[in-house]
């Protein structure tokens, strides 16, 4: 029987990305969202065929993913999305892969790993630049010293633009802070609770702290107790975040969120066909266990949005040739070397 895979979501800036990727790639897939006339278009665009439903149309989402053996997830929020389209998985029996880089959704999508395995389908979640490339990245260090306890990750990006589904997630969960894991545990810190320069292959970079998907997912692939994720920033952003600290508590407001999703659809768009074709991401890896010895590794990767379409897809298409059922990161799922089959990735051991 044929392998049969489905974009939900398509429309969207990434959803797009991974849409055109199949095109280059010659694969067959069939796209869908709640957009009518977008899905339309780029129905035409493709000649893929085009599926239009809410999730919230429960039955029918069921119905539809019972024709397909695997869903690439691409509507965001995640934290609002995520959780419909898991269960209509469970039920019609389809695996679930999605691009989210939430700490929340990689936390509620654990909990369906029981009924996962008994529907026989994979449900791995964070499957694009959040968080392959870092997911690979802490289990390559941790194979290098097993006992290793502390990991901090990194990466920095060429200047790129956002897309107006990260910029709608970033807002929606600024009003939680920050966090770190600690002792094996979420810990709730200030936004960028810590700032250091750090040094990339590149050149140094300033760097703060962010509630980043590997603080649930390298801790859940390594079991490491003690995770920090930093991110490159400008030192004038980290003084502006920093001064938002105590306004927070605002974007938790409703209407509040409704009003900047509103203005960032409105002005949000993403990186442009050149970034995305010569743009670097570059992420840093560094361990260190109780006696103080360190291992250190670096990634040097294609620009994030475009590294997400290729990998989003390979997942895909692995997942034919895969028995696995349950919860996985992308790691566990793929091995840690599953980042070192894309083109221009690079991994450096560092003194």
């Amino acid at each position: 029987m044929e392998y049969k895979i489905l974009i939900y979501g398509a429309n969207g800036y990434t959803g797009r990305l991974i849409t055109k990727e199949a095109v280059k790639q010659n694969i067959k897939v069939d796209i869908a969202g709640r957009n009518d006339v977008a899905i339309t278009q780029l129905s035409q665009e493709t000649g893929f065929k085009r599926h239009i439903l809410n999730l919230n149309e429960s039955d029918k989402l069921e119905d539809l993913l019972k024709d397909f053996d695997t869903v690439i997830h691409c509507a965001g929020p995640f934290s609002e999305t995520a959780k419909p389209m898991v269960e209509a998985c469970i039920k019609s029996k389809t695996n679930y892969l999605d691009i989210t880089g939430e700490i929340w959704v990689f936390e509620d999508v654990i909990k369906y790993s029981e009924e996962a395995k008994k529907a026989g389908i994979a449900l791995i979640p964070g499957i694009g630049f959040d968080v392959v490339p870092t997911d690979c990245l802490a289990g390559y260090l941790k194979n290098k010293l097993p006992d290793g306890n502390k990991l901090e990750l990194a990466f920095v990006g060429s200047k790129t633009g956002m897309s107006r589904g990260t910029a709608v997630t970033m807002a929606k969960n600024v009003s939680k802070g920050g966090f770190i894991r600690e002792n094996g545990e979420l810990k709730n810190v200030p936004l960028a609770y810590e700032v250091k320069e750090i040094e990339f292959a590149h050149k140094k970079q300033s760097c703060m702290t962010i509630p980043w998907g590997d603080l649930m997912t390298a801790y859940t692939q390594t079991s490491i107790p003690n995770i920090k994720v930093f991110s490159g920033a400008s030192k004038k952003m980290i003084n502006n975040i920093k001064k938002y600290r105590y306004l927070k508590f605002l974007l938790g407001i409703s209407w509040i969120q409704k009003f900047v999703r509103r203005k960032i659809e409105n002005s949000v768009t993403g990186p442009s066909e050149e970034r995305l074709e010569n743009g670097k991401t570059y992420v840093l890896g560094n361990l260190v266990n109780g006696k103080g010895e360190k291992v250190s590794a670096e990634l040097i990767t294609p620009e994030a949005y475009k590294l997400t379409a290729e990998t989003a897809l390979k997942a895909a298409l692995k997942l034919e040739k895969t028995n696995l059922s349950g919860y996985f990161t992308p790691a566990q799922a793929f091995g840690i070397d599953f980042i070192m089959e894309f083109d221009k990735v690079e991994r450096i051991d560092r003194a």
